[in-house]
């Protein structure tokens, strides 16, 4: 995911809109009333590469996950971008919907780091064993120079464009819901709701970049603006609740054997580790 403050291009003030071949339609409703199609914002950057990058001389890994092997539990892996949890299944019983409740990131100056610095959480499918695609949503929270927060929600098909969502409004600290569905390999459904507002957008997707639907992910991240990471704020620790995935057979998993992720900066200290709570509930961390 990428930062949307820098030179942002109108997409829609409509329903739907296309890029390239990727087309989606969507619907917002308030408390779970219709709103007024016109009322829908969206602004459209240009894709930039973020999936998950290995950490220099990072430990450990996934390791023995392709093919029919089922990963280790709750093994530990590191990022230079990532924090959270990845969840590898296999390309015989693939993804098809992933889920999870979380709180927007609320940020502090994290010292010897110079403002504005940021942290994204999102739910995504693929973009760890598979790198090459990312069908993900959430959003992004921003802390300047004063301490002064502003977050905004936001989609992507990676490396097709990403889609800021102006029209769904959020602040640090409340609870937004994703539920991502690929319907196939190149459509799906987001709906990403805000609890706290009671907002919620539904966006139907079609010719996205072939998914290979092998992982699900829950993530905080210290994402990249063009080749340049941005600086990594430091944030209230986030629970990420009621997290699950299904995959195309229609069997349920959770986060047993998933990977946890923890985001180590060039020099290899930790700026961020997760650790599981049972299947459905984990903890990301921030460290000074």
């Amino acid at each position: 995911m990428r930062w949307f403050g820098r030179a942002l291009l109108l997409a829609s003030l409509a329903v739907s809109t296309v890029t390239a071949e990727l087309s989606f339609t969507a619907s917002m409703k308030q408390d779970g009333k219709e709103v007024d199609v016109s009322k829908l914002d969206f602004r459209r950057v240009p894709p930039l590469r973020h999936g998950r990058r290995r950490a220099h001389g990072g430990r450990g890994g996934r390791g023995g996950q392709r093919g029919d092997q089922p990963a280790a539990r709750d093994l530990i892996s590191y990022s230079s971008n990532w924090c959270g949890a990845s969840q590898h299944t296999t390309q015989n019983d693939g993804i098809s919907n992933v889920v999870g409740y979380f709180q927007v990131p609320d940020l502090t100056l994290r010292p010897g780091a110079p403002p504005p610095q940021f942290a994204a959480a999102w739910v995504g499918i693929d973009g760890a064993e598979c790198n090459t695609t990312l069908l993900q949503a959430g959003v992004t929270t921003v802390v300047n120079s004063n301490g002064g927060q502003s977050a905004y929600a936001w989609w992507e098909w990676y490396p097709e464009a990403a889609f800021s969502i102006d029209s769904l409004r959020v602040k640090p600290g409340e609870w937004l819901s994703v539920d991502i569905t690929a319907s196939s390999p190149t459509s799906g459904i987001i709906v990403i709701h805000n609890l706290d507002r009671g907002t919620s957008i539904t966006l139907h997707i079609t010719n996205g970049p072939k998914l290979c639907r092998l992982d699900a992910e829950w993530i905080v991240e210290d994402f990249y603006d063009g080749d340049q990471q941005v600086n990594f704020g430091k944030f209230t620790d986030m629970w990420f609740v009621d997290v699950a995935a299904k995959t195309v057979s229609g069997k349920n998993i959770g986060i047993d054997g998933a990977a946890m992720v923890h985001l180590l900066d060039d020099s290899g200290k930790t700026l961020c580790s997760a650790e599981p709570y049972d299947n459905a509930n984990f903890i990301v961390m921030s460290h000074d």
